[in-house]
């Protein structure tokens, strides 16, 4: 009663109304626009399509095709008015972990929210003064303000701000890309990045990462790749544009996603040999470094690319608040890149929304500044919230393969302190504080950074459920929905590079009693010794 009389004081306790869209109401116009884009009627989320209408290249109809199969095609399995669990809930989420914001980026919010200057449009770059806080950041980490021969410095021009680094991203893309342009992409990989280029009409072309490199980017192999993609498209494209596509981009993510794999100062000779490549071909780098401030080691974090000089003209870089600083709603992200590529960005923001939004240049500014404060905050807000992170882990790692192989002797204390809290019978806890029985993690996959972890279920291929043989992952991801409701991203979303393989990408920053419920569906689905005793309690 009191949380409801808080509600309506505070306009929240709002009757919400639904509609649907008949089509007998409907205009002349609407009837047009609907002819044209049917997909508009369509209840299930999309994955969009080129400008150009034709099909995806491979790649990407791989990733489509796992797209459809988890949010379109699984639906079939639904009894009559089922409800779904929220994703937030699930492995499958993005979501960081539930973590307070960064406060001096908040301090910096607040500040904008009670100046006197909310009636101005802003710039298109985002305010002056805050971009100066981005590269006294940006020379704290490493970068040199000073000029030198090749090398212009790092000022105000080379900061420009945007509404999260997927929008950053894509007006990187819509700058760079000319249709039939290639962006090379390592196999594993984002798959919702992946898409962004096909979907401007550019193709998409994996560099899969191997297990004898312990799953980083192997320099050689990527200018054999540069070079074999470019003779293609020369091959295929020559005279018959007024200009030949080419490979301009290779996205390297670092810390990678979904693998957690850094690039730091232990094996920096990787990044410098991705640079000198890019650098021979002509071939710009997109460094995603917004998964950067989790790494775990907090003393030798990733390393930025346009740290260096050498290849600071050569590199568009990727920051932002989503993953790191508790403030994914706000929808914040930078891009530090030559002054052309900055210029051309600003272009394609005043053209499509003319400037900025002040919170999330103002969010920035207090997150990413070189100032005492600023990193006396840090050190104290990223040790603690690193400490949780790995705690997760190690509790994740507890579900899929047992307590006994986890290390740290203090969280193990704490795992079993926390099931006990949270799973009331004791046959279910120690059943779940086995593991499930032929998981485990892909070998060589342990992240360094970030919250997903690489799931193996290879074990499980051609065993029979229920009377269904499981012989890819297709079929597992329908067997395991069936089952318990279960889904989660599959290696075909994110371009796994074995394709025998059965591989998931799991989220091991959801809350712990949502992760124990995750695998207490997977008990209930995979493990034929499993009681189904009675869930966990709330």
């Amino acid at each position: 009663m009191i949380k409801r009389f808080i509600k309506k004081c505070l306009g929240e306790d709002i009757k919400i109304y639904n509609t649907n869209f008949n089509k007998c109401n409907s205009t002349k116009a609407l009837d047009f626009f609907i002819q044209n884009n049917p997909n508009s009627l369509n209840k299930y989320s999309q994955f969009g399509k080129r400008r150009d209408s034709k099909e995806f290249y491979p790649a990407i109809r791989k990733i489509e095709k796992g797209f459809y199969l988890l949010n379109q095609e699984l639906d079939v399995y639904d009894e009559k008015n089922f409800i779904p669990v929220q994703e937030i809930y699930t492995v499958r989420t993005g979501n960081p972990i539930n973590y307070k914001p960064f406060p001096m980026a908040r301090e910096y919010i607040l500040r904008i929210l009670i100046s006197k200057y909310l009636f101005r449009y802003p710039s298109i770059e985002g305010h002056v003064k805050a971009r100066g806080h981005f590269v006294n950041y940006l020379i704290k980490e490493g970068f040199d303000e000073k000029k030198s021969e090749g090398y212009d410095g790092i000022g105000i021009e080379n900061v420009i701000f945007a509404c999260s680094t997927t929008h950053a991203f894509n007006m990187i893309l819509e700058t760079i890309l000319r249709d039939e342009d290639v962006v090379i992409m390592t196999g594993p990989n984002y798959g919702l990045f992946a898409v962004d280029p096909e979907r401007m009409n550019g193709k998409v072309e994996i560099l899969d990462l191997r297990e004898e490199d312990d799953f980083y980017v192997n320099p050689s192999l990527l200018a054999k790749k540069i070079d074999e993609v470019n003779e293609d498209l020369k091959k295929k494209w020559e005279g018959k544009l007024n200009y030949t596509p080419r490979v301009v981009a290779f996205l390297n993510m670092n810390p990678h996603n979904p693998l957690g794999k850094v690039i730091n100062n232990k094996n920096i000779d990787i990044l410098k040999g991705i640079g000198d490549v890019c650098l021979e071909k002509g071939v710009f780098v997109i460094d995603d470094l917004i998964y950067r401030d989790l790494t775990f080691d907090l003393n030798d974090k990733a390393v930025p690319m346009a740290s260096f000089k050498k290849y600071f003209n050569n590199t568009i870089s990727l920051f932002g608040l989503s993953k790191s600083y508790g403030l994914a709603g706000i929808r914040a992200g930078a891009i530090v890149a030559p002054v052309p590529i900055c210029k051309g960005i600003g272009e394609k923001i005043f053209a499509t929304m003319d400037s900025l939004p002040v919170f999330q240049v103002q969010a920035l500014a207090g997150a990413f500044n070189g100032t005492k404060r600023r990193y006396r905050q840090a050190d104290k807000y990223f040790s603690t919230l690193i400490k949780k992170y790995k705690y997760h882990l190690d509790f994740v790692q507890t579900l899929i393969e047992g307590i006994d192989k986890v290390e740290n002797i203090d969280n193990k204390k704490k795992i079993i302190k926390d099931f006990n809290k949270y799973v009331k019978d004791p046959k279910l806890r120690n059943i779940l504080l086995k593991g499930v029985p032929n998981l485990k993690i892909r070998k060589n996959t342990y992240p360094e950074s970030g919250f997903f972890i690489v799931v193996d279920f290879t074990n499980f291929k051609n065993k029979s459920f229920d009377g269904d043989i499981v012989k890819n992952e297709t079929d597992l991801v329908k067997y395991l929905y069936k089952k318990t409701k279960f889904k989660t991203i599959m290696g075909q979303n994110m371009s796994w590079p074995y394709v025998d393989e059965m591989i998931a990408r799991f989220n091991f920053a959801i809350e712990l009693p949502d992760l124990i419920e995750n695998f207490i569906a997977l008990h209930k689905s995979l493990n034929g010794e499993f009681v189904c005793i009675k869930d966990l309690e709330k």
